[in-house]
């Protein structure tokens, strides 16, 4: 019985150093199974059939260098912040607000990610990924990673893909399928479209990075009627400066 019990136990030994030598990755494979709701890709693509923003129920705001078009008959609400401006409707159903946020000269999109950005490039290139300059092209890589992307030949690769799933699952705070990416791009900016719909409410932003400007970029906001007209009004966004 010792013996068998000995063979037994033996086999298993083998069995795990089998595994940390050609899957060292495994660990955080289970790791990211038993701790994360959302695995799959939340980015979407923008339907090729959207809203006409017809004149006769839209008109175009513009301020701060944005310019978009949205439900006619807003008017200018003030808010106490110089760089953000807001509009509404008389009854309050409807606001569009544009903020225009400042980036810190030694500001690093990676910095609350705690990825190193050489771990970052090597990961990338092994799951043959675009290695993200800014925080926008970040938010769409975690965005559209799914599991097919875990490198499980790998362990710092392995941990790397558990870090930008944890910045993912830290955004749908526990309720898979609440959060949607679109892309949200014109000429002289790249940028995203968020939506949210969880037990808390609907919700829209919108930010965008301008290309010639790196020491700003805008984050907009508004109301949630129809989702395809929220991407439409994401679509008609134009930079002005």
């Amino acid at each position: 019985m010792k013996k068998i019990l000995g063979i037994l136990f033996f086999l298993i030994i083998a069995a795990i150093g089998v595994c940390a030598y050609f899957f060292p990755g495994l660990p955080y494979y289970f790791k990211i199974r038993h701790e994360f709701s959302e695995t799959g890709s939340i980015w979407y693509h923008v339907p090729e059939k959207l809203p006409e923003l017809g004149s006769d129920s839209y008109d175009l705001y513009s301020s701060l260098g944005v310019r978009l078009t949205a439900w006619e008959g807003m008017e200018p609400v003030h808010t106490e912040e110089k760089d953000t401006v807001m509009w509404g409707s008389k009854d309050t159903k409807l606001f569009v607000s544009i903020c225009q946020e400042t980036l810190g000269e030694n500001s690093d999109f990676l910095d609350m990610t705690g990825i190193d950005p050489e771990d970052l490039d090597t990961y990338c290139k092994k799951a043959q990924k675009t290695t993200p300059g800014n925080k926008c092209e970040f938010v769409r890589l975690a965005a559209m990673l799914t599991m097919d992307d875990f490198d499980i030949h790998s362990a710092q690769n392995a941990k790397t893909f558990y870090k930008i799933m944890t910045c993912k699952n830290d955004l749908i705070n526990g309720e898979p399928g609440s959060l949607r990416f679109y892309p949200a791009e014109g000429v002289g900016f790249q940028g995203f479209l968020q939506t949210i719909d969880n037990s808390e409410g609907k919700y829209a932003f919108i930010n965008i990075y301008p290309e010639r400007d790196k020491k700003h970029f805008y984050i907009l906001s508004m109301t949630v009627t129809d989702w395809d007209e929220v991407i439409a009004i994401a679509e008609s966004i134009q930079l002005t400066e």
